[in-house]
């Protein structure tokens, strides 16, 4: 039922007007040097509004996503988010429950405190929206993924729902196994301000050094999502693939 409604939902996607997706060239703002290492607990009067464990967030504006293998029971991928000089500013970890979320990831600070935590319940609908939780369960963003035969399409809202950011990129049926680019745009999509690349197995996220650390932390989290989606892609690709090539020999 779920891949039938999926369907049906691409056909509706496919009719409507998607956002653009057209890179004239790469877009990559100067990337600020980073302090020798994450800066220590700051006084919460200083900062004010700032979700514990996303302080460092507000010193930069490059982040790389780096997948590494680890085998656990209850767990799924894991992943090193480094700063630009390639200091580990985060951990994070996908969460496997028999009855648990579609999408669940865990996000923690160098001192395995968790500090984020994504969660997505159902993908029985046109849309599927990820909750972003602060270490006191508050939601922070949320990130929309709507489904298009033309473009990848991700809207990210702040905590009360309110559109901030779009993400727009090539569709998921070309370049799942390729390096591919998906730019962070304005909700008004007049201004490229951010891109997300995948290039050489990881992610690198770019976006302006004063954007509001909430929606840093968005943007973070829309590249481990989509990091997910595509896997979750060539997964479905390859059992194709290697079922042909088994109906084949068969015959």
């Amino acid at each position: 039922m779920a891949s039938s409604d999926s369907e049906n939902c691409l056909s509706k996607g496919s009719i409507q007007e998607p956002p653009s997706y057209n890179t004239i060239a790469p877009y990559a703002p100067p990337v600020t040097q980073p302090p020798s290492a994450p800066p220590p607990e700051l006084d919460s009067t200083q900062l004010k509004g700032v979700p514990p464990g996303l302080e460092y967030l507000l010193q930069i504006n490059l982040l790389n996503v780096k997948e590494k293998f680890k085998v656990s029971q209850g767990y799924g991928r894991s992943f090193e988010v480094l700063d630009s000089v390639g200091q580990r500013v985060y951990q994070a970890d996908e969460i496997v429950q028999c009855c648990g979320p579609i999408y669940n990831t865990k996000i923690r600070n160098n001192n395995g405190e968790n500090i984020m935590e994504v969660v997505q319940n159902c993908e029985c609908s046109c849309t599927r929206k990820v909750k972003v939780f602060d270490a006191s369960g508050c939601p922070i963003a949320f990130v929309i993924l709507h489904w298009n035969n033309l473009v990848t399409h991700l809207s990210i809202l702040n905590s009360t729902e309110e559109l901030v950011l779009l993400i727009v990129g090539p569709g998921f049926h070309t370049n799942i196994f390729g390096n591919v680019c998906f730019e962070v745009k304005s909700r008004d999509e007049q201004h490229v301000v951010g891109m997300i690349k995948n290039e050489s197995e990881q992610f690198v996220v770019s976006f302006p050094l004063d954007l509001d650390v909430m929606m840093k932390a968005a943007l973070l989290v829309a590249s481990l999502y989509l990091g997910n989606l595509i896997h979750q892609k060539r997964i479905e690709v390859m059992r194709k693939t290697k079922g042909r090539a088994n109906h084949g020999s068969s015959i």
